[in-house]
Formats: structure tokens, sequence, C-alpha cells
């Protein structure tokens, strides 16, 4: 039977970056791939070819040691995102214009977060509170951007802008998405008028301070479908650019994968979540057929059956999280995680600090995903989860400053 503890040799690990400067000295810890593989022990002292073999790779330690190393914290940024997201609209809303320049910083700002640690980017947006319904469907859709666009080879320049138009989508409009978030039943006809025009009202704006191009033709068709059954232009398949077919996928998945009243989040069973056709098909459904179904399979083989954020119920009752994807060159979308948090005990109970499970036929199993036991996800310091929050035995590093937009994210 399996013993009820953490498995040894596991644990929480965040990613660092290795500077040059480190040339000359002994690693200060041990330093694994992205699955916990062991590149570089503790000691070993970094010579100018080791330093330059790992450039490439993306390093990880230990969370208890990360700080000392690196001070970045992508999840801080990204609650500046949502802040200053909401602030924009506002703005809007009241008559103003936001500038160009800060629309531009917004986006660099979460491209930086999602560049240093894209699994706990994508996976906090999904269980974290990032701000109004609205905001954190907005934020979680411009992650969901970021991977299509980068499996595109999309230069950093052409990652921002994508960026910057999911994120601007719907400025202006923010209060009536919450609105409709709030709704179980049809739309009324007043907010079905305003939703069919906020596409064409968000391209105004961007046009007013001066962003244009393939930023806000992406704005402007973002509710166009393949089939021509979209708005506001009735546009279909060639005639819709490609980074407005990508924003159209990307916010009809990330609104199935938050909370809207009358539901919880929709996520998929776990037999029908086989292969990359049943997957895509499972999640998207009759949704399909108005959309680019080369970039739903692509957003699905980079996401896996198991992406970040997944809740699931293991073999010992617990309930677990999915903090990072399973790297390697596996084609099966359906790779399972080599390990999860549990961060609910088997009676229910919350976690003090998430407990490392191995996943695997000797050891805990993935039973289903949870969300029929658990539609709402109880109160948790979720960024423990991907070990940017010192444990509570541990005093907290008091080196924060406060979250903000400008260039890099905050630590």
């Amino acid at each position: 039977m399996l013993r009820d503890r953490v498995m040894p040799g596991l644990t929480i690990l965040r990613p660092v970056m290795l500077s040059p400067a480190r040339i000359g000295e002994s690693a200060p810890c041990d330093f694994f791939d992205g699955n916990g593989s062991l590149l570089l022990r503790q000691g070993v002292l970094i010579s100018e070819s080791v330093q330059e073999k790992l450039s490439s790779r993306r390093l990880f330690c230990d969370a208890g040691q990360a700080g000392a190393i690196s001070s970045d914290d992508p999840l801080r940024a990204l609650t500046g995102v949502g802040e200053t997201l909401s602030m924009l609209d506002a703005i809007v809303r009241a008559g103003g214009k936001p500038s160009a320049g800060i629309c531009m910083e917004l986006a660099g700002s979460l491209f930086e977060s999602w560049r240093f640690d894209p699994d706990a980017c994508i996976g906090f947006a999904r269980v974290g509170n990032l701000g109004s319904p609205s905001v954190c469907q907005t934020i979680l859709a411009a992650l969901f951007a970021a991977e299509l666009g980068n499996a595109h080879a999309f230069t950093r320049y052409e990652l921002i802008e994508l960026i910057g138009a999911a994120l601007t989508m719907n400025l202006g409009s923010m209060e009536l998405h919450d609105e409709m978030a709030a709704l179980s039943g049809p739309l009324p006809g007043k907010l079905r008028s305003a939703l069919t025009e906020h596409p064409r009202c968000a391209a105004g704006i961007l046009h007013g301070i001066g962003i244009q191009g393939a930023w806000s033709q992406a704005v402007l068709q973002h509710h166009e479908n393949i089939n021509g059954s979209g708005y506001p232009g009735g546009l279909a398949r060639s005639g819709i650019c490609l980074e407005a077919r990508m924003l159209r996928l990307v916010d009809i998945f990330a609104a199935r994968l938050r909370v809207r009243r009358g539901r919880g989040p929709q996520y998929w069973s776990l037999s029908r979540a086989r292969g990359l056709s049943e997957l895509t098909a499972h999640i998207f459904g009759a949704d399909l057929d108005s959309l680019d179904l080369s970039l739903a399979r692509l957003l699905m083989r980079r996401l896996g059956a198991f992406s970040p954020g997944s809740v699931v119920r293991l073999s010992n009752n617990e309930m677990a999280i999915v903090s990072r994807r399973a790297y390697g060159l596996v084609r099966d979308t359906n790779l399972s995680p080599r390990a999860v948090l549990s961060f609910l005990d088997a009676g229910g109970r919350p976690l003090e600090m998430p407990r490392v499970r191995r996943i695997g036929p000797h050891d805990y199993r993935i039973l289903s995903y949870a969300h029929d036991d658990l539609p709402r996800l109880p109160v948790y310091d979720w960024p423990l989860i991907w070990g940017y929050r010192a444990p509570p035995s541990r005093p907290a590093h008091d080196g924060a400053r406060a979250a903000g937009i400008p260039g890099k994210f905050s630590s």
C-alpha cells in the first residue's frame, strides 16, 4: 500500500537564469530541466563550456533556493497586468484615452512573464484571482495566444503585438463581459447589440491612439468565424487574418476554463482525451465548425490533456493540481505529468504546504479531473504551487517591490 508521504527526491521547482557572471564560481545549487532531471550538481565549477551548454536550456532549481539566485516573480507581475488592464478600461469608459505606450508596456510585461515561466503563468491565471471575470479571462486568453504565436515562430515583436491584441480586444467593454459572465440565461437584446459592436469599438479606440496594423486588425476581426457566421463583418476563411483566428480560438478556450454563473469551469473527461483529434473534438465540440481546426489542434498539442492549472483527483483521494506540463519528445497529447501537487487532503482540508506526488503505475494515479467533485476551488495560496511564495514556516522574502507594468516583471 502506498504510504501517505511526500515522495523522496521530489521538490517544487522554479525556473532561474544562470548568469554568465557566475563563470568561474561553484554552482550555488542543483540545476534541473523541466522534467526534474539533474543537469548540474551543486558545487561543480561553472566553466565557460558549462555555461554555454546550459544557456540554451530552461533551468530549474529547488524553489526554496531560487530566491538567492533570482528575484523574478512573474505571478506578481501578472497581478499587475490585471490591475493595469482594469485601469485602462476604466479610463476608456470615462471618455479618456490610454496611451499607446502603456498598452505596449502592458503587452510586454505579460510577454516577459510568460517567457520566463509559461506553466506558472497559465496555471495561476486558471486558478488565481487577477481581477474581474473579464480581466481573468482576457489574461488567460493572452497567455494561450502567446503559446500559439510561439508555435508559429512569431518574432518577439509579433508575439508582443499578438498578446497586446488579446489584452485589448475587449477594451471599453469589460463591464459588458462581466455582465455576460453573471448571466445564466439568454442575452437581453441590448447586451447582444453592444456585444456585436464591441470589436469595432475596441479597434476604433486603438486607431485613435495610433495602434494599427496586425494588432488593431486582429481586434476588429476577433469574433469572425471561419464559416462566415461571425461578426461584425461576416468574414470567412482567408478573409480573416491569422492573428484574429488565433484570438477567436483562445477566447473561446479561456471562457471554457473560467467560472460563470450557473456553471463551473468546463473541463473534459479522461476517457475522451486519448488522442489529439479526439481531445480537440471533445473540448470544442460544435464550435469547431467555426474555428480554425489546425490552430485548435496546435493549441491542444502545446497544452496537452493535463495543461497547467488542471485540478485532478488522485488514487489516495487527495485533490491535486498539475503545476507543469510533461516535457519531452513524445507525440501523445495525453502525456501524463510526472508529478502533481496535492493541495487538499483526502478529507477535503487545505494543506498548509502542497505535497509533491509522483505519478506512475507504482506511485499515485490520476483518477479523474476534479470538476465534478469541486465545482468551486477553495481559497488557497496558489503561488506556493509554483514556488513563488515562501512556505508559512519560513519568513517571506522582503525584497519585493510593488507590482508594476514597465518592461521586466516585478520581483
